[in-house]
Parts: C-alpha cells; sequence; structure tokens
C-alpha cells in the first residue's frame, strides 16, 4: 500500500469495527477497522475582503459592483485552487479528518475544471484488484445510529457512488490512461467506467458511458440492477500534485442517480455529493500501487445536515493494485 508519513487520529466513532446496517443493497463489514493511508489536509481559508481588494468606489451601480464582484471572487477562486493544488502532498501527509470538508469553490461560483492530466507512468492499460480497507466517521457530533440510520448518504446503496459501485467489496477490473493529441496522459473514463461497473454488479450491466472534461453519463441497461437505470456526475474541483514516484489528485462530484420508483411513470432520483482523494505510487514499470479515501457528504434537505453542513459524515478506504495488462 502507499506509504505516506505521519498518523490519524483514528479514535472515537466508526473505530470499532462491528455490522454495517442502513439497509438498502449494504453488505455487512465485519471486523476490526483498519486505518487508511492518507487524507487531505487543512482546507482553504479566506482572510481577504472581496469588497474591499480593489476599493471599490461607492458612485458604482448596483449592476456593476455587482459584475466588479464577481469578476474578483471568480479571480480569487482561481488563484485559490491553483495554490491549494501546489501543496496537495503537503495536506494529505497532515491526516487530519477535519481537512475532509467539502472545497469552498462549489459551493459559491461554478467554474468549469479541466480534465485530469496524470503523469506518463501511468499511460497504459492496467489489470486493476481493489479490496475495501476500513471506513471512519468523522463527526463527533453525530453518532454512529444517526448515521447509520440514512440511507440516502452516498455509499449506503449500491451505484450511490459510482466509483464504489459496491462498497465494502472487493472487484478486479481493468483501467487505462491514454496520451491526447497535446501529449498530456488522461485517463479513458469511459472504458474505465464500463470495466468498473460490469465487475462490481456482476453482469455486463453498462449499455453506454459518455464522457466530456467534467461530466460523465452512465446509462444502465434496465433490470441489470435495481438501483440506478442511469447515472450523471459533474465535477466542479478538482486538484493534482506530482511528488517524485508518488502522484496525488482530488475530484468533487455531485451524482444525480436516476432508478425506479414506487410511483408509476415518475422516475426515482438520488442525489450525493463526495470527494475523491486518490494517491498513487510507483513501484516498477509494471506495478503501482493506489489508495482511494470517498468522502461523504450530507444534502441540504437531510435532517442532520446543520449538524455537518460541509463535513464529510462518512469517509471510505479501498486499496489498489495495478499492474499492467
Amino acid at each position: 500500500m502507499v506509504q505516506v508519513p505521519g498518523a490519524w487520529p483514528w479514535a472515537g466513532a466508526g473505530a470499532g469495527g462491528g455490522a454495517w446496517e442502513a439497509g438498502g443493497g449494504m453488505r455487512t463489514w465485519a471486523g476490526g477497522m483498519r486505518a487508511p493511508r492518507l487524507a487531505p489536509g487543512d482546507p482553504i481559508r479566506c482572510r481577504c475582503s472581496v469588497w474591499q481588494a480593489e476599493g471599490v468606489q461607492s458612485h458604482m451601480t448596483r449592476k456593476k459592483l455587482m459584475l466588479h464582484t464577481f469578476a474578483l471572487l471568480s479571480a480569487w477562486l482561481a488563484s485559490a485552487r491553483q495554490s491549494d493544488a501546489s501543496d496537495l502532498y503537503k495536506r494529505l501527509e497532515k491526516r487530519d479528518p477535519e481537512a475532509l470538508s467539502k472545497p469552498l469553490m462549489p459551493s459559491i461560483v461554478a467554474i468549469p475544471v479541466a480534465e485530469q492530466v496524470y503523469p506518463d507512468w501511468l499511460e497504459g492499460t492496467w489489470d486493476v484488484s481493489c479490496k475495501f480497507s476500513g471506513y471512519l466517521l468523522p463527526v463527533k457530533q453525530l453518532s454512529k445510529e444517526q448515521i447509520m440510520r440514512d440511507v440516502e448518504i452516498p455509499g449506503f446503496q449500491k451505484l450511490s457512488i459510482a466509483l464504489l459501485p459496491d462498497v465494502g467489496s472487493s472487484a478486479s477490473f481493468q483501467k487505462s490512461f491514454r496520451r491526447r493529441a497535446d501529449g498530456k496522459v488522461v485517463e479513458d473514463r469511459q472504458a474505465g467506467f464500463t470495466s468498473l461497473i460490469n465487475s462490481y454488479v456482476g453482469s455486463s450491466a453498462v449499455k453506454s458511458v459518455t464522457c466530456t472534461n467534467d461530466r460523465d453519463s452512465i446509462e444502465l441497461i434496465p433490470g441489470k440492477t435495481r438501483n440506478a437505470e442511469r447515472i450523471e456526475l459533474f465535477s466542479s474541483s478538482r486538484d493534482s500534485e506530482a511528488v517524485g514516484d508518488i502522484f496525488v489528485c482530488s475530484d468533487y462530484v455531485r451524482q444525480v442517480t436516476y432508478g425506479l420508483s414506487k410511483q408509476f411513470g415518475v422516475a426515482r432520483q438520488v442525489v450525493g455529493e463526495y470527494q475523491h482523494f486518490w494517491t498513487f505510487k510507483k513501484k516498477t514499470d509494471y506495478e503501482l500501487t493506489a489508495n482511494l479515501l470517498t468522502a461523504a457528504y450530507l444534502q441540504p434537505q437531510d435532517p442532520l445536515f446543520f449538524q455537518a453542513p460541509s463535513k464529510a459524515v462518512v469517509v471510505y478506504s479501498t486499496d489498489y493494485n495495478f499492474r499492467r495488462g
């Protein structure tokens, strides 16, 4: 597994193991929890006021003031993203659960994000095996019982997290990274989602996958799974950094899952938000290891939302082994 210096404070709720019995497609996770290998660090903190940044004049019209403020805010957010990305590895080393909160950007201004770029040594097709390695409930104000009853939390139902279709289970699939025309290496998400979901579901469940820089649309064959017929993924914040043979990246995702409902002619729609934190470590030209931390958040309509409006209420850890196919 990926080794990063430091130690997680894994005391408290979630550290005792036991059964996971939230219902709705849940698995039972027995045994004690093993600490995930890494997590993000301090969140971005704004210490400036956009209203004072350039001495906004009192005679400006309301429209001009709004446009001026929006321009300043957009510029600051873009700068914050660049600064935050440059020290992602250091933040991950801190292993502070408080740092798994939602990024500032998606809640203020929706800025299109570029496709994630990966190091050259990830290029190619890999045979991947993964194994669930533990979970954590970092919000002390919420009891384990309160969280387990909330089946709308991402990960508590199958396919509520597209990259982890059945949290708690193991799987084997293929993952590919290709070189674009500009020479940069990106993930083949279309092939990746198809192989991943089919492996977890246990059959050829994926009908089609359409991808753009910041959106993925996954259509499933009707009847293959009861929890989803179509999945829409929207990415609104990404960071990455390479340090030697280690590459770290994060992706904040809003997932909308459409499926069958009890009401005839009306599709069931479930919205979830979560953030992925990947760490890849190169071992040889033909083998690498990785860890994925997935932080799940509450939606505003959730009764527990105001107790954790921006903090991760559940964190899942999954370990991966990559071998060239």
